[in-house]
């Protein structure tokens, strides 16, 4: 699926319906995913309430309208080489892992 990012404070937002987070497997009310990056793609991972490493980017989502949204730092958006007022991302599920990437136009 390809989504616009949202401004969200000093950062985006990435809107999703509760479908796609069933299709992971998160419940979004509860859980708390992994941010991993990996060649200009971030992957979404759920991950369980004992995660405490510093050195892990943990996030969790905000509800927004009938889904849920997630928080993406500018920095990271930076990392992905999207502009986030111009392009769309692309959002994939393989293997449980949300994939996110610029959409190619």
């Amino acid at each position: 699926m390809q989504r616009k990012l949202v401004p969200s404070g000093t950062g985006w937002e990435l809107y999703m319906p509760k479908d796609v987070l069933k299709l992971l497997g998160v419940n979004p009310s509860e859980s708390r995913v992994l941010f991993k990056m990996d060649k200009n793609v971030l992957k979404i991972i759920k991950t369980g309430f004992d995660v405490n490493n510093q050195n892990l980017l943990i996030k969790k989502f905000n509800k927004s309208g009938n889904g849920y949204g997630l928080y993406i730092s500018n920095s990271i958006i930076q990392f992905l080489e999207i502009n986030p007022e111009v392009d769309e991302v692309k959002y994939v599920i393989e293997d449980d892992i949300l994939n996110i990437s610029k959409a190619l136009q």
